[in-house]
């Protein structure tokens, strides 16, 4: 069993809490802490687990194997770095870091540790990513030719001035970091990497100072071409819509339902299996740890991601400009 301290205990580390039980077994929230000492308490007797008072605490427990990583995105790679050099294995939610730089920091020091990295991308796990991806490699699409994304919802509307969440060094280009990399995650792992982008981002409507409408447009290295929108402002919105030669693919609902158009204009539902994607990471974070495989998002991979995000956000400063990733 793998014994892990919940570090942030916001809505988000809630839904990981919640998943690491319905993991039911290989897993386990021994101790947790955030910087509210009463929200802190709580939790632990929700979950049963041991209250800290510091993350410095869950570092130096050792009957601590592992930290799940809940945080502000701008603390991620110095709390990584730290626990790799505390002899932890780290779980972080994405987006791993901000900067290329502090990526690749983080990933050096759990390199130099023999700790276990995984970076929570939990869409790679839904069942029509993964259908997806099936199709692609076996060539069945044909020629791949364009992808469209667009994954938005009106959260950053309810957001409060004082709410981290809220921060503009926290949400670059909007939506971009919280909901919109899901989707860059996925395309480059079914397409390969993008190599330029031009970005728009916009503040239109949110009463915080972030942007909230957000669109891209994608040049992959392989010739595909691609859109993103990822907005802050409006009702959730969900689909993923491959164009390609022999068929074209739509994914909706968050990747749960999975359609094909074909060349003859024929429309056929793709059968899907219902999936947990929070559980499903979460066992593959528990199957790196105790060395039973790697986790399927790589270090580079999850560097590559920022990479984009970087890219993205540069452009957006630039008013759209065409922007090469570094």
């Amino acid at each position: 069993m793998i014994r892990a301290a919940l570090i942030g205990l916001g809505w988000w580390g809630g839904e990981l809490a919640a998943a690491a039980q319905r993991l039911d077994g290989p897993l386990r929230i021994a101790a947790c802490t955030s910087l509210s000492r009463d929200e802190t308490q709580a939790f632990a007797e929700r979950l049963g687990a041991r209250p800290l008072t510091s993350y410095e605490a869950a570092l130096a427990a050792p009957d601590i194997d592992a930290v799940i990583l809940a945080t502000p995105h701008s603390l991620h790679a110095e709390q990584v770095i730290a626990a790799a050099e505390a002899g932890k294995h780290v779980f972080v939610e994405k987006p791993f870091a901000l900067e290329v730089a502090s990526a690749e920091a983080a990933t050096a020091a759990c390199a130099d540790a023999g700790v276990a990295l995984a970076v929570g991308h939990n869409r790679r796990f839904s069942a029509g990513a993964r259908a997806l991806k099936d199709l692609v490699e076996r060539g069945a699409l044909g020629t791949l030719l364009h992808v469209e994304g667009h994954f938005s919802s009106n959260s950053a509307m309810r957001y409060r001035p004082d709410q981290w969440r809220a921060q503009r060094a926290e949400a670059p280009g909007g939506a971009l970091a919280s909901i919109g990399l899901h989707l860059l995650d996925v395309m480059m792992w079914l397409f390969g990497p993008i190599e330029r982008v031009a970005c728009q981002a916009r503040r239109r409507a949110v009463p915080v100072g972030i942007e909230d409408t957000t669109s891209a447009l994608l040049q992959f290295e392989s010739g595909m071409t691609g859109y993103l929108a990822s907005h802050f402002a409006c009702p959730l919105t969900f689909h993923f819509h491959v164009a390609a030669t022999a068929a074209n693919a739509l994914a909706r609902a968050d990747f749960t339902e999975l359609v094909l158009q074909t060349a003859a204009d024929r429309t056929d539902a793709v059968p899907l299996a219902p999936v947990d994607t929070l559980v499903a990471e979460l066992a593959a974070f528990v199957d790196a740890c105790q060395g039973k495989a790697p986790f399927p998002v790589t270090p580079a991979e999850a560097i590559r991601n920022i990479a984009v995000l970087e890219a993205l956000v540069r452009s957006a400063a630039a008013d759209g400009a065409w922007t090469r990733v570094g």
